[in-house]
């Protein structure tokens, strides 16, 4: 396995990164055999958002932002990947009316819905009303819901192998069963992914907030030494194949 890692002004800003680090030194895989994993860096000042990639680069997994590591797909020819948002195999989990659509759409809805983009990671987000000038391209609309516990399952293979809160009250603590449920619907998921919950107060009902490729990812504490570099490599090589 090969990581190229991020620096921001020659210094590592990331968690997924750090605990990337972290879980390398505590396998020893380094020390045990030195072709096991190689490890590099590409540093760009704050602010920048400029990476120089070599053509040696090509033959690492990018770890870093979300801009960094679309850069270097674009670099090496490489289909960017789309937003998760909430896949339609999830959406009877949403405990909130949700669709996609075109843009055009937001002309049919009669009071405010939040809005994100379907084309674009880190693209337009916003709470919304029909009269708002919304760009062309393709979204999902959702009815706002308020969330009182937000929590990120960390999904590898198909199994739950990590569960952190990273807003809200830590101890309305979601449904396992219902997480277990949401990862066994979501039957086109990918080898590696997380799944953002939220509980409500009322009747402590557990639902589903997004998904994410597991790229770029906050972990929140998740540290699973074992597994964490083949979730990040499982995820990527299972990209990359599919976007030959």
């Amino acid at each position: 396995m090969r990581f190229l890692i991020q620096k921001i002004d020659k210094e590592i800003r990331h968690d997924f990164s750090f605990t990337l680090l972290e879980s390398i030194r505590y396998q020893k895989w380094l020390q045990q055999d030195k072709n096991a994993i190689t490890v590099k860096y590409v540093n760009c000042l704050a602010n920048d958002n400029v990476w120089f990639f070599s053509p040696f680069h090509e033959h690492y997994i990018p770890v870093g932002s979300v801009e960094f590591v679309l850069s270097w797909m674009k670099r090496f020819g490489v289909p960017t990947p789309k937003p998760v948002n909430v896949p339609e195999e999830l959406f009877d989990f949403a405990l909130r009316g949700i669709f996609n659509g075109p843009h055009y759409d937001i002309l049919d809805i009669l009071d405010k819905r939040f809005v994100k983009s379907n084309d674009h990671i880190k693209g337009f987000k916003e709470v919304i009303d029909r009269t708002y000038p919304l760009p062309e391209g393709n979204y999902q609309f959702s009815e706002e819901i308020r969330i009182e516990s937000e929590w990120r399952a960390f999904v590898h293979k198909s199994k739950l192998v990590g569960l952190h809160n990273y807003s809200g009250d830590f101890e309305l603590f979601p449904n396992i069963d219902t997480i277990k449920a949401m990862i066994g619907a979501y039957e086109s998921a990918p080898i590696a992914y997380t799944l953002d919950v939220g509980v409500v107060y009322n009747h402590q009902t557990t639902f589903v907030i997004e998904c994410h490729d597991f790229f770029s990812c906050g972990l929140y504490g998740f540290a699973d030494h074992n597994i964490y570099p083949y979730m990040l490599y499982r995820w990527f090589h299972e990209y990359l194949n599919k976007n030959k």
